[in-house]
């Protein structure tokens, strides 16, 4: 069973996504984090999101857009490379101020 979306708030300034990104998980995952998010987490971790769709770059980018410090943008940090390239494919990925999770040379 794959696991819907879910956020967490983490170390000062930082909340976590894990899970799931997508049409099925995005409406309850957009209501259950309106207290994290109205904290202003300067960081979102995506290092655990599994999947990710164009629901889930439209939530981001609500939560960018729903900013209330326009000087000081979200960071989305270690997205999967689906969300990478749905973004790039929006030429939304320096909107979102988001990078993508590091490759490992063995």
């Amino acid at each position: 069973m794959t696991e819907l979306g879910s956020i967490d708030a983490g170390e000062e300034g930082c909340a976590y996504l894990t899970g799931e990104l997508t049409f099925e998980s995005v409406p309850d995952l957009y209501q259950r984090a309106r207290n994290i998010m109205s904290g202003l987490p300067a960081t979102v971790d995506l290092s655990k999101v599994t999947a990710a769709d164009s629901a889930g770059l439209a939530l981001l980018l609500e939560w960018q857009a729903s900013r209330q410090a326009p000087a000081e943008p979200l960071k989305y940090i270690n997205a999967p490379s689906s969300l990478m390239s749905l973004a790039s494919l929006s030429e939304a990925t320096e909107l979102l101020n988001l990078s993508g999770r590091e490759v490992k040379n063995p």
